[in-house]
């Protein structure tokens, strides 16, 4: 009696073919690939943010240093001394030697210079020994100032000489503009008799300025970053032109 043979049975397979490895792969790595894409782009983002902040708030210091110190622009230790006042023992009264501000272009640059006073009134016993007296004259030295572009970076004058006051290491300044907006006031009123006809220099005038600066900077490490910041001041102390014949 011949022998049955009995079917052969396959064993159960165990682990995974090479071809199901090979997709596995492939799909880990693409889900490796574009977390790696979604990390890089969030810092690279991160970074331009960080670079945007920096430039915005390197500006914006700029700017206000500039217009806290041009705001002193004109600044007379004694402005009594150009006022006549009838109980007033001295002669006519005298210009003030500070209220010049002067705006040039030098290769499509501006160049902002002025200057105030730096001295101490002497006419007060209590005034402090330490303080040189008003002499009514502009010292280069030590009373003129200025603002100038020059190689990507914002200068001040300080004396005689010119001092960074942006860092080239991490703002470059590529735009500083300034415009002198003045509105002149008419003073008939306070001359005692009308001014001769073709006199250009009667009735004096009062000289109403106003400066609108801009500042254009990029990131020192990304020109890509730009920033622009704009800010409008007006000047505080007035310059009288003309006088009363």
């Amino acid at each position: 009696m011949r022998k049955l043979l009995r079917p052969l049975h396959r064993s159960r397979q165990r682990g995974i073919s090479l071809v199901e490895l090979m997709v596995g792969i492939t799909v880990g790595m693409i889900v490796v690939a574009g977390a790696s894409l979604m990390m890089t782009g969030q810092l690279a983002e991160h970074r331009r943010l960080m670079l945007e902040t920096q430039v915005q708030q390197d500006l914006r210091a700029a700017a206000d240093l500039m217009l806290r110190d041009l705001r002193r622009s004109g600044s007379w230790a004694v402005p009594m001394r150009g006022v006549w006042s009838p109980s007033a023992s001295d002669a006519a009264p005298i210009a003030n030697a500070y209220a010049n501000t002067s705006l040039t272009q030098v290769q499509g640059s501006p160049i902002l210079e002025y200057s105030y006073s730096r001295h101490q009134d002497r006419l007060s016993p209590v005034a402090p020994p330490a303080v040189s007296p008003e002499d009514n004259i502009v010292t280069s030295s030590t009373e003129r100032f200025g603002f100038k572009l020059e190689g990507g970076i914002l200068k001040f004058r300080l004396g005689d000489a010119y001092q960074p006051l942006t860092d080239p290491n991490t703002l470059r300044v590529t735009a500083f503009n300034v415009a002198m907006n003045e509105q002149t006031l008419p003073l008939t009123d306070f001359c005692s008799k009308p001014c001769d006809v073709g006199n250009a220099a009667c009735p004096p005038r009062q000289m109403l300025r106003r400066f609108d600066i801009s500042l254009t900077g990029q990131a020192a490490h990304d020109p890509e970053v730009v920033r622009t910041i704009r800010l409008s001041s007006r000047m505080r102390n007035d310059e009288i032109v003309g006088a009363c014949q």
